[in-house]
């Protein structure tokens, strides 16, 4: 019972910690040095420890950030004032900003992904409590610090702080524990581990016999055709709006990743539902699962980027070498630039 209860509230502990750093945050601010040569000055400083002070989070800092950008923009302003580097300098923080907005909001959907997999035992809810789990405890860990310093400060209030986030940082521990000692239970949802393969939809690869280099010449004409047409009606006026309707294009490319989104929804839930479960349950765990998708193929796309760009300084840096080496002991393109 309490390790049902464990892998279950944990995931709502770890949403409520990412969504607590979305509307509040905190800064350290450090004590100014001073002078000891000046005894009233160093009297007057007697506390030197630094002081937590509460921010607002992140939701209200890009809005803010978004409202002097604007102000700075204004024709109100005197033309012989230099705000363009204060602009560009507020944009490169606003585009951080919201870089980690959307992270710590990616994060919240997977808490929410984590607990609809476990619930219904999918086979991916391994990989996802992991992932959720694991970044919580540092997360709660941080969190639960940062409290104690406050509370230390003498704000009584940061005593709740310290009893929820500890509280989340136990759980989580033994949520883990849990989760790993759960690993040979019987699964759900395993039509979608092998959904992919042509086997499984009655359409087996079969070799043509009555191939020819004929229609391998027109399959790339073709190929290339439909590049050129792509290429001139989608591509260029997609760059055109993003370049001149930035706004307009966001939402435009939204909208396309929530209509792609749920035509694969639809078809997990179609393929890989379970018949005991209702059609909204079947389109939680689909959810779950587009998610799961997503993390594989990203984590994936980042390890082949890595592995190909190593791959091809690896490289550079022999031929380099080898450049080196030739030139060193025959001189051999040096005596080629004298002709």
């Amino acid at each position: 019972m309490f390790k049902k209860f464990t892998l279950s509230i944990v995931p709502i502990l770890l949403f409520l910690v990412s969504a607590y750093s979305l509307f509040v945050d905190y800064e350290i601010i450090l004590p100014e040095p001073i002078s000891y040569s000046d005894t009233e000055s160093a009297e007057a400083h007697t506390e030197l420890n630094p002081v937590v002070e509460i921010k607002r989070g992140i939701w209200f800092r890009i809005d803010y950030i978004s409202f002097l950008i604007k102000e700075l923009e204004s024709e109100i302003l005197p033309i012989d004032t230099e705000q363009e580097e204060s602009i560009d300098k507020l944009k490169r923080i606003i585009i951080g900003q919201r870089i980690l907005f959307f992270v710590i909001a990616f994060y919240m959907a997977l808490c929410f992904s984590a607990f609809i997999s476990q619930f219904f035992r999918a086979w991916f809810y391994l990989t996802l409590n992991r992932l959720v789990f694991w970044l919580g405890v540092f997360w709660a860990l941080q969190e639960l610090f940062l409290h104690i310093r406050i509370l230390a400060d003498g704000h009584l209030w940061g005593a709740a702080g310290v009893v929820f986030f500890l509280t989340t940082f136990i759980l989580t521990i033994f949520a883990i524990v849990f989760l790993e000692k759960g690993k040979s239970e019987s699964k759900t949802f395993e039509t979608l581990k092998h959904s992919s393969s042509l086997e499984e939809e009655g359409r087996a690869p079969q070799a043509n016999a009555n191939s020819s280099y004929l229609k391998l010449l027109l399959h790339f004409l073709m190929i290339i055709a439909v590049g050129i047409l792509i290429g001139n009606f989608v591509y260029i006026p997609l760059f055109l709006l993003q370049k001149h309707y930035v706004t307009e294009f966001t939402m435009f490319i939204f909208s396309l990743l929530l209509l792609l989104s749920g035509f694969y929804i639809y078809n997990y839930g179609k393929v890989g539902g379970e018949k005991s479960l209702t059609g909204l349950q079947n389109t939680l765990v689909s959810i779950a699962y587009l998610q799961f998708r997503f993390l594989r193929n990203g984590f994936f796309g980042i390890f082949a980027t890595v592995l190909v760009v190593f791959f091809v300084t690896f490289l550079f840096s022999i031929l380099i070498l080898n450049i080196d080496l030739i030139q060193t002991n025959t001189g051999l393109f040096q005596k080629g630039s004298e002709f």
